[in-house]
């Protein structure tokens, strides 16, 4: 078994569709793919040059960076003229074929008529095509389609281990703050002046992120927030058609859906909010940021407002979690249902004392979600004005922090440790990547 070290192909195909705008989050590299990120898979690597002929070999093709529908309706108007998403020197009974979707837990329709379009396109083996992402019950929600020409697998991909490269960048900020003791951190001085109330980053343009802007713009509580980046008109159009599903779907009230286009109104007026500019080692969690004057800000914040990569039954945990962990701040995720009850079975703390982590879990109303998440700092912000209240609750913050980066660094140490002897021990924690692994 071997892994083609190659150029992404998705970079020349959206290159040759006139999509070169849209290349900021993919991918440039096989290697840069979550498989790549995996240490224990290193020596199976080999540049295309170098492929050895007559053994089992696995493309990546990644489509990470990319909305669903918007890459179906781009597949879909040039595929016949646009250079081929899989190249020729794919196309042989050696080739595994990967499309690496892992830094998404998002799975709907379009993804799934995309890639069944490709398979009949190019005429691909549907045993030896697979699309692989992080939502768990991924291959249940495939057979619940009639796109079922290839294969799709689970890559579990975030977990600890994944952020080894972030978190040692981050250590020797984490040493300005705290002390360690064989890289457990048993102490935190509580800093009570922090600039800013909360942080939320948002690269990747999502609907529920931006009524949740808005709802942060119109708090006018501090906050250290970025937005998405894509042209206002592009976000509108896809946040009015997701409330519109909700709508029909009756998670949503007339009175929430005049919320909602109101927080969007409010975005607009700001838009964008550009804090940094991300290259690929941020995206790709080897690092928070090239500029340390951003990477200061962020740590100075009091919590920190995750924003997931999806927000409905497909149960996804993404790095988003994972950096205020290892940053030692307290958090709130807006993300899918049971997200909290998931990172409690992780043995994580997830500051239930700051909002109410069961209710906002089995929530589907997105609009109640946000106004949640606003009253949850509303109420922090009346705390802060408070010296003696402050104090007493960042003491109780502090424990939570230091609980979970302890944790964070034994399960790092478990999961890396489990792949030392060989490769079944480390799939046992990555069982999504093993499938491709086992074809005959």
């Amino acid at each position: 078994m071997q892994f083609a070290d190659i150029e992404n192909p998705f970079i020349k195909f959206l290159y040759s569709c006139g999509k070169a705008d849209m290349l900021e989050h993919v991918p440039t590299n096989s290697k840069t793919s979550m498989y790549g990120m995996c240490r224990h898979l290193d020596e199976h690597w080999e540049k295309q040059e170098n492929l050895y002929p007559g053994i089992k070999t696995i493309y990546i093709i990644s489509i990470d960076g990319m909305d669903s529908k918007m890459l179906y309706d781009i597949w879909e108007h040039n595929k016949y003229t646009c250079t081929p998403l899989v190249p020729e020197f794919m196309q042989n009974d050696d080739a595994v074929i990967l499309f690496d979707n892992s830094a998404e837990g998002h799975v709907d329709e379009y993804i799934f008529k995309f890639m069944s379009q490709v398979v009949l396109h190019y005429n691909l083996n549907p045993e030896k095509t697979f699309y692989c992402n992080s939502s768990i019950n991924i291959e249940t929600l495939q057979n619940k389609t009639r796109y079922t020409n290839f294969k799709t697998i689970s890559s579990n991909n975030f977990l600890e281990d994944s952020l080894s490269e972030l978190h040692s960048e981050l250590q020797p900020k984490l040493q300005m703050l705290g002390q360690f003791d064989n890289n457990f951190l048993f102490n935190i001085d509580t800093n009570l002046s922090k600039r800013y109330l909360f942080n939320c980053l948002n690269n990747a343009p999502k609907p529920y992120r931006a009524l949740l802007l808005g709802a942060m713009i119109e708090s006018g509580l501090d906050g250290f927030y970025s937005s998405p980046t894509v042209p206002f008109s592009t976000l509108f159009e896809g946040t009015i058609e997701y409330l519109n599903n909700q709508m029909r779907n009756k998670s949503l009230t007339k009175e929430d859906f005049n919320t909602a286009l109101k927080w969007v109104d409010i975005l607009q007026e700001k838009y964008p909010i550009i804090l940094d500019k991300p290259d690929e080692d941020s995206i790709h969690m080897r690092k928070m940021s090239a500029d340390n004057g951003f990477v200061d800000s962020l740590f100075d914040c009091d919590i920190s407002i995750v924003t997931e990569s999806s927000i409905d039954d497909n149960l996804f945990v993404s790095e988003k979690v994972f950096k205020p962990i290892i940053m030692c701040q307290p958090f709130i995720v807006l993300g899918p249902n049971r997200i909290n009850n998931y990172l409690e079975s992780l043995q994580y703390n997830t500051f239930e004392y700051i909002i109410d982590t069961k209710q906002i879990d089995h929530v589907n109303n997105i609009v109640v979600k946000i106004k949640m998440i606003i009253e949850s700092l509303n109420n922090l912000n009346i705390v802060k004005s408070s010296p003696i209240d402050w104090k007493s609750l960042n003491d109780k913050i502090a424990l939570d922090v230091i609980h979970n980066y302890n944790n964070f660094i034994a399960r790092k140490k478990q999961l890396h440790d489990a792949g030392l002897d060989n490769l079944e021990g480390f799939f046992e924690f990555r069982p999504g990547l093993k499938v491709p692994l086992s074809l005959k």
